[in-house]
């Protein structure tokens, strides 16, 4: 005995989260992140072979050879410049190219829900980042794997007086060098996709409010390049560079060395910045949303 009941497919949301993956295999993505990996590769080598150190926790560059605080250096930098930047050109890849060439109104007669949209767009450019990042990680670990064995990096030595001790100028002893744990790795890569989302959430609004590949580009990221000297200013408190720093406690002394922002503050709070970063990250994806379901976002390119 049969019934009228008609019956769901169970694969189409899947299959559709997929295709906003594959949607983002295109050549600007991937040659954007290509060379976000090489700057980091390329950052880590010249640190290497002029055995600078570069951090309050890690004094080293050698305890990159342990593959958690290699991770751990990898999300540093995907919550800063490099992961700004690779998020601004899928997006603008991804959502800017969407709504530039009209397709975003034909995708709303099969899927009305905006929201669902936008969440599969940032999701898929969400899990991207996610993925850069561990594969620069383990090729930074592996890197310094290699390097250890063939350019063994020799420690700075310590200025006199450093130690409290100003007799002479004494070598940095290898029990400096600290390697992360799983833990430190894992709250570092968790607080790398909570900065990502924010990254995501910016360049969707830009995507929304000007219909344009470029326009995504220059929006997505110039607010927070423009803004990058006020950190130097009473309002830095205010700032998401400032949250940033406190949700990561990136260590000042790797400023423009190891990763690529501004220096961290003195005392990072990191329950204050993560906070910070979380409502900055949801009003504004709450905007792009808004945004994208206006009647603005349906009408076709002039």
């Amino acid at each position: 005995m049969t019934t009228g009941t008609r019956r769901r497919p169970r694969r189409g949301s899947a299959t559709a989260w997929a295709g906003e993956l594959r949607a983002l295999w295109t050549v600007p993505v991937w040659a954007v992140t290509a060379v976000a990996v090489l700057v980091v590769l390329g950052s880590v080598g010249r640190l290497w072979t002029a055995g600078a150190s570069y951090g309050v926790i890690d004094p080293s560059v050698a305890a990159l050879t342990s593959l958690p605080s290699a991770l751990r250096a990898a999300a540093w930098q995907f919550a800063t410049l490099v992961g700004l930047l690779l998020t601004a050109v899928v997006v603008a890849t991804g959502l800017g190219q969407t709504l530039e060439g009209g397709t975003w109104g034909a995708l709303r007669l099969f899927e009305n829900r905006v929201g669902v949209l936008w969440a599969r767009k940032a999701g898929a450019a969400l899990a991207l980042a996610l993925a850069a990042l561990t594969v620069t990680g383990v090729l930074l670990w592996l890197t310094t794997s290699v390097l250890s064995r063939v350019w063994p990096v020799r420690p700075r030595a310590v200025p006199p007086g450093f130690a409290g001790d100003a007799s002479a100028t004494v070598a940095a002893p290898d029990a400096l060098v600290e390697s992360a744990s799983w833990g430190q790795a894992s709250a570092a890569i968790a607080s790398a996709v909570l900065v990502q989302f924010l990254f995501v959430a910016l360049a969707g609004l830009a995507a929304a409010l000007l219909r344009s590949v470029i326009g995504t580009l220059a929006l997505g990221v110039g607010p927070l390049l423009v803004t990058a000297p006020l950190v130097l200013l009473p309002a830095a408190p205010f700032l998401p560079h400032r949250w940033i720093a406190d949700l990561l406690s990136l260590p000042s002394e790797a400023q423009y060395q190891l990763y690529f922002w501004n220096q961290a503050p003195p005392d990072p709070s990191p329950l204050a910045g993560g906070c910070a970063i979380a409502g900055a990250a949801v009003l504004t994806a709450a905007a792009a949303w808004a945004a994208l379901s206006s009647e603005r976002s349906l009408r076709p390119v002039d």
